[in-house]
């Protein structure tokens, strides 16, 4: 009978910890971000300074530790907006190593940019080539725009003066290279900003890694009103 009660006791015990386990394992599971949109990114380089890259946007599962990949170039080419679900918000790049063997998605916090000095340079005198062989009065046109920019102009702003104009105008042979003066600026603006802002002529390694890019472009059009002939 001693033997039993004992048993008994046992198996109630066994039951009750198997009974207290199950609420503690159902918490721990990772609650899904909210992915709120999705943007394709022009590809750009990054270096990842901390944090984990997750399987997907929604955040439940960590694939790799950006610790364990200091001078791994990452490349960029999508952005998620997402609400955690404590509700604060975010935005998250997939990333990829050059060979697709580590990838994932990672807070854009954790990324630093790299900017390639010498291929920056030789966009910013592609685009300089291209607005001196407009006609007078487009160039004109794009130098009022230019100085319209002040210190609380973002590049949205400019692109949307630009394509404005640019779409108003009808059977000009400007236009090509206008459209393509747009692109270069829509691409690489911020970073030809950040450049101007440091002083181009004195970063001279071809390769420079910097934390952020500022968004405002006023050191961009006042670059490139300085180099206008």
């Amino acid at each position: 009978m001693k033997h039993s009660v004992i048993k008994w006791i046992l198996s109630l015990t066994i039951l009750g910890a198997l009974f207290a386990i199950q609420p503690t394992t159902a918490s721990a599971k990772t609650t899904a971000a909210k992915v709120t949109s999705t943007q394709t990114l022009t590809k750009a380089p990054y270096r990842a300074v901390s944090g984990y890259l997750y399987s997907s946007a929604k955040l439940t599962k960590k694939v790799h530790n950006a610790d364990n990949y200091p001078l791994t170039t990452f490349y960029a080419s999508k952005s998620a907006n997402i609400q955690r679900a404590n509700g604060n918000k975010a935005v998250y790049y997939y990333v990829k190593n050059g060979n697709g063997k580590v990838a994932g998605w990672i807070w854009r916090g954790h990324l630093v940019r790299m900017i390639n000095v010498t291929r920056q340079r030789q966009q910013l005198n592609q685009i300089i080539g291209l607005i001196d062989t407009l006609s007078t009065n487009n160039k004109d046109q794009l130098i009022s725009i230019l100085n319209l920019m002040n210190h609380q102009s973002t590049l949205p702003d400019l692109l949307t003066q630009l394509n404005n104009w640019i779409e108003s105008i009808q059977n000009d042979p400007d236009i090509a290279k206008l459209n393509q003066i747009f692109e270069m600026i829509k691409s690489d603006g911020q970073t030809l900003n950040y450049l101007f802002s440091e002083g181009i002529n004195k970063l001279y390694p071809k390769i420079v890694v910097i934390h952020n890019l500022n968004n405002r472009v006023f050191a961009l059009a006042q670059g490139l009103l300085d180099r206008i002939n």
